[in-house]
């Protein structure tokens, strides 16, 4: 990053704004027009830049530590073949994988031998997809029918009859021992049977979608926004939309077609210094037509360098195919540029007009934005430009269009640069739920201390999967067209490159659908809402929560204390205009901001607090466990209602609690019952602040579910289904894995 701002500075100087920002274009077209010895100077650090970045790799090297990590698998899987040996071979060999790089023989043997424990664990999807990677890679001839014989194996398992008699068929012209050969005869008995099993009726399922919103174009302050065409019940599903363009904020944590987070096999690109993986071949393929154009730059580590720009590159990667038919007649890069400016305003731009039209149409504020914004942006985009030109293929899709290669260039430049000024204020940020303290290097559906078997996590292990991260920066053009408001209409959840979004709550017909930039009013001061609606958003928001008399009234109502001084115990808001944004004062951060009653004008001390932390911190004392339970039903008297500190010590209490009964630490039963009593007190606040549907809400409810099927404290079939009924607001992955846990463990009880 140091590297990159440096030569940003150095390039500052030759971007010239005469008159202001007037449209990308342009930009790009007053930068190409530079002198002769500017412009060579400019390029020359772009050169350097892209020269300096680069990362060559010790082939050898990487090949042995391959090799020792494989072998390293090949002796945990040859001792007893329980789940979690296998798994963790699985690990070892993914970490073979990896590392191997583009040392072909490693990496076929280390696909080769992953794809062997993968089968043992029934993983079968992965395992026949590492098989044929290891086949694609080489693998040894004299061996080949070994691995063969385990794609038709898993074949089998998957009930995929043409790619089983594809295999059956090739190993017959092999050379067998007897051992292969009566595996052989097993294989086509077992097809014979797939063949001659009743074929499933196709159920025809009632289409009862309807369009339940409409886009009203509003030529003064509005722009065009989202009304409901009739009334929405709460939890009801308004729309859904499919993202072709998002991008991983970390790498390695999602794949990169589909964004799935939870992956037992992961395939990377073996020229990208394992920064980039796909959970599958098929997606690997399907990504292939934009990797190619990011694989260099994945090498350089470049993409993330540049934030949102990544995202716009994808972008233009993504839509110019798409665009190409109605562009490469025009002669010029303005003619292009115009024609593509028309797209933009073309009317075709509903949920179901192609997502390019929807993302030209998207809003941008770069003419608002400040000098040094507006330059970082355009140098991204000029580096961007400059990297396809050089390292990829990208501008030879041009050379049967009418324009230059040149006019391309410039074209391609301001695309990118346009791209990034509508994310700045349209992009969307996805998250989705990870395995606790999970590492860079590790994945979430091989940790064996987690699994029983494939996605059915052992008893008391959902709680370890309770993290929720954001993963994806996402281009979602029909979702960008919801205004602003801080008590949203939507409820948004990620399924990987795809959301749905619920109604919030009931919605009248003709009401506008309303979506939230920030943190909602529940969550967040006014005053910290609207600075950054103001800096990135450029508008003041007038919605109804920010123009009412009090418009903090329910965030401050999660800030109501009890005056600690004797003399005075009166109820208390803390003044808003003395705290700022310091209202939560035991932050770090915010240690030098005490909180004063309103009352009786005196500072808090708040010895409890420092007390519970010390009880917290020595509850692996059995002494003192029951002291931390009533030291938190004491925080009602300090606290009132659903403190959001209430909130954060209960957190932290039940974290604690899940360490130690992880770590084998027994716990009493009324000490369970204290602990799913204050779990529940959790939920109650955290719907309050968060909404019941919320990711805060499900990953404390993992914690309870846990107890429940442990079977450590009371709990009603009617608790049981109202927390089910909370994975509908779940990503299919992982609805799956918690669905699992529910029939394993707790439906059972419900009985």
């Amino acid at each position: 990053m140091d590297r990159l701002a440096r030569v940003f500075s150095q390039q500052d100087e030759f971007i010239v704004l005469d008159g202001g920002f007037r449209d990308e274009y342009e930009t790009f077209k007053s930068l190409d027009s530079l002198p002769a010895e500017k412009l060579q100077r400019f390029q020359q650090l772009t050169v350097k830049l892209l020269e300096d970045l680069e990362q060559p790799h010790d082939r050898e090297k990487c090949a042995e530590t391959s090799r020792n990590l494989r072998e390293e698998g090949n002796n945990m899987f040859r001792g007893s073949h329980d789940s979690e040996r296998v798994l963790k071979a699985c690990r070892l060999y993914t970490g073979a994988v990896f590392e191997a790089e583009d040392a072909k023989d490693e990496l076929a043997l280390a696909f080769a031998n992953r794809g062997m424990a993968l089968q043992e664990y029934g993983f079968f999807r992965e395992a026949y997809d590492d098989c044929a990677n290891a086949l694609e890679c080489g693998y040894p001839e004299r061996l080949r029918h070994k691995v063969i014989m385990r794609q038709a194996h898993c074949a089998w398992k998957l009930q995929k009859i043409e790619s089983l008699e594809e295999h059956l068929s090739c190993l017959e012209q092999q050379q067998l021992n007897e051992t292969f050969l009566l595996q052989l005869e097993d294989l086509k008995e077992k097809l014979q049977l797939l063949k001659n099993q009743p074929k499933g009726q196709e159920t025809q399922k009632g289409d009862d979608s309807r369009v339940l919103e409409e886009i009203t174009t509003d030529p003064g302050q509005r722009g065009r926004y989202m009304v409901a065409k009739e009334t929405i019940n709460q939890g009801k599903i308004i729309f859904s939309e499919r993202a072709s363009c998002f991008v991983p904020l970390e790498q390695r944590l999602i794949c990169q077609q589909c964004a799935a987070s939870l992956m037992s096999a992961p395939i990377p690109c073996c020229k990208c210094h394992q920064r980039v993986v796909y959970c599958s071949r098929k997606c690997r393929q399907a990504h292939s037509a934009i990797h190619k154009y990011e694989c260099a730059a994945y090498q350089r580590d470049l993409l993330k360098l540049l934030g949102v720009s990544h995202l716009a590159l994808r972008l233009v990667l993504a839509y110019m195919p798409q665009m190409m038919p109605q562009l490469q007649d025009s002669t010029s890069a303005q003619e292009i540029w115009d024609k593509i400016i028309n797209l933009a305003k073309t009317s075709d731009t509903g949920e179901t007009a192609p997502e390019f039209l929807q993302s030209l149409r998207m809003v941008s504020h770069l003419e608002q934005a400040s000098q040094a914004e507006l330059v970082y942006h355009i140098l991204c985009a000029n580096l961007l430009q400059f990297y396809l030109k050089e390292h990829t293929m990208f501008f030879d899709q041009f050379r049967s269009a009418s324009a230059s290669t040149q006019e391309w260039q410039l074209i391609t430049s301001a695309l990118i640069l346009r791209s990034a000024g509508q994310l700045l204020s349209n992009g969307h940020v996805g998250d989705a739920l990870l395995p606790v303290g999970l590492e860079p290097n590790e994945f979430a559906l091989l940790q064996p201390d987690m699994w029983q078997k494939p996605r059915h996590l052992k008893i008391g292990q959902l709680h370890n999967l309770a993290h929720s991260e954001l993963i994806t920066a996402i281009n979602l053009p029909y979702l960008s067209l919801c205004n602003h408001a801080c008590a949203p209409s939507i409820r948004t959840k990620f399924d990987g490159c795809s959301v749905v979004n619920y109604a919030a709550k009931d919605i009248l017909a003709g009401e506008e659908i309303f979506n939230c930039y920030t943190r909602d009013y529940r969550n967040s001061l006014k005053l910290q809402r609207s600075e950054p609606l103001k800096e990135v958003y450029k508008f003041q928001c007038n919605c109804d929560k920010c123009t009412r008399t009090d418009p903090d009234q329910d965030y401050l109502s999660f800030h109501r204390y009890r005056c600690e001084k004797t003399n005075c115990r009166q109820k208390f808001l803390p003044d808003v205009e003395i705290q700022r944004n310091n209202l939560s004062w035991w932050l770090p951060s915010n240690a030098d901001n005490p909180i004063i009653c309103t009352v009786c004008k005196e500072r808090q001390e708040f010895p409890w607090y420092n007390e519970f932390l010390d009880l917290i911190e020595s509850f692996a004392d059995s002494s003192q466990r029951h002291a931390l339970f009533k030291a938190f039903d004491d925080l009602d008297k300090w606290l009132v209602d659903h403190h959001s500190l209430k909130r954060n010590l209960a957190e932290e209490l039940i974290t604690v609690c899940f360490v130690e009964i992880d770590e084998g630490t027994l716990l009493d039963e009324v000490e369970y019952e204290n602990l799913a009593r204050i779990i529940r007190k959790q939920l109650d606040g955290t719907a309050a602040q968060c909404g019941d549907t919320s990711m805060e809400y499900i990953t404390q409810m993992t914690y309870l579910w846990d107890l429940i099927a442990l079977k450590k404290c009371q709990s009603s079939k009617k608790e049981h289904l109202q927390l089910k009924g909370k994975l509908e607001y779940l990503a299919s992955e992982h609805r799956e894995v918690f669905l699992n846990y529910y029939n394993d463990f707790i439906e059972q009880q419900c009985k």
